[in-house]
C-alpha cells in the first residue's frame, strides 16, 4: 500500500471525509445496489431518513459511545413546525425525535449489558482488548475503486481476524432470507475483498419481547456467518454493477445516460 493510499485511508476515518466529496470517488456497497436498480440515480446525494439516523444511532452508541453523546436528538413529539425550524437551525434535513432515540437507547443498554446472557459471547467479541472501530479500507477491484468502513475488526474464538457489522431488523428470523434483497451478499464479497478476512453479521432485533419464563423484556439477536454461495452472489451483483458503471459512467461510456431508456419483453 503506498503513503498516499495511508493518509486516504486515514482521512476517510471522519464521516465527513468518508460520505464526501473524497469518498464519491470510491464505489461503496450502496453504490452496487443504486448502479443495478436505477443507474441514472448513481452519484445522487442520498437523503438522511429515519432508518439511516437510526442505525447511526445505534452504531454509535455500541462502537463510539463519546460520539454518540454529541449525536442530533430533536425534543419534539412530532414532525409539526418545531421540528421543522430545529432541522433549520442546525443545518439538517432530518433529526431523530425524542422517542426514537430513546427507543435505540434502550435496545442497545439491554445489548451492552455484560449480564445479558444472550449477548455475553458477542460482546466479548466488541470489547476484545485489540478491536477496531469504524476502520475504513480503499482497492481497486474490478477495475474500479472501491471503499468500506468495518464496524468492528476483531478475533474469533479461534483467535482468527474477522469483520463483524452490526445490523438492525424487526425480524432477525427473516434476515437470511431477506439479506440478498438488502445487498449484504455484495457488502460481504466487498469487505472480505478489501479486509481479507471473513464477515460475520450481528444482528439485533427491533421487536421489545416479553419473556413468561424469566418475567423479562428481551429482543432477538441473531450470528450469521456467510457461505461460499452467499458471496459468490455478492461477486456477481458486484460484477454487474461494474458493467452499467463502465457502460454509463465510465471514462468511455457506450451508451448515453441522458438518452437511456427502460427496456424489456412482457
Amino acid at each position: 500500500m503506498s503513503k498516499k493510499e495511508v493518509k486516504i485511508i486515514e482521512r476517510l476515518r471522519s464521516d465527513e471525509e468518508y460520505y464526501g466529496d473524497l469518498g464519491r470517488q470510491y464505489i461503496s456497497n450502496s453504490d452496487i445496489q443504486t448502479l443495478i436498480e436505477d443507474p441514472e440515480q448513481y452519484g445522487n446525494k442520498i437523503e438522511d431518513n429515519e432508518n439511516f439516523a437510526k442505525g447511526r444511532y445505534m452504531h454509535q452508541l455500541i462502537l463510539e459511545p463519546a460520539k454518540a453523546k454529541d449525536f442530533l436528538i430533536a425534543d419534539v413529539v412530532r414532525r409539526d413546525a418545531k421540528y421543522k425550524k430545529f432541522c433549520e437551525d442546525n443545518n439538517v434535513s432530518f433529526a431523530l425525535k425524542r422517542s426514537e432515540a430513546d427507543e435505540i437507547k434502550e435496545i442497545v443498554d439491554w445489548f451492552m449489558d455484560e449480564n445479558n446472557p444472550k449477548t455475553t459471547s458477542i460482546l466479548e467479541w466488541i470489547t476484545n482488548f485489540d478491536a477496531q472501530y469504524e476502520t475504513p479500507m480503499i482497492k481497486k477491484m474490478h477495475g474500479l475503486n472501491f471503499k468500506g468502513k468495518a464496524d468492528i475488526i476483531t478475533r474469533d474464538k479461534d483467535n482468527s481476524p474477522v469483520i463483524i457489522d452490526i445490523k438492525s431488523s424487526r425480524d432477525v428470523r427473516k434476515f437470511m432470507r431477506n439479506s440478498p434483497f438488502y445487498y449484504y451478499d455484495s457488502q460481504a464479497y466487498i469487505y472480505q475483498e478489501l479486509f481479507s478476512m471473513p464477515m460475520i453479521f450481528v444482528v439485533i432485533g427491533k421487536e421489545k419481547k416479553y419473556s413468561v419464563r424469566t418475567k423479562k423484556n428481551y429482543y432477538d439477536v441473531g450470528v450469521f456467518t456467510c457461505s461460499d454461495q452467499f458471496i459468490e452472489s455478492g461477486k456477481a451483483k458486484v460484477e454487474k454493477a461494474v458493467s452499467e458503471y463502465n457502460r454509463l459512467h465510465g471514462d468511455n461510456p457506450t451508451e448515453d445516460i441522458e438518452s437511456l431508456i427502460i427496456t424489456g419483453v412482457l
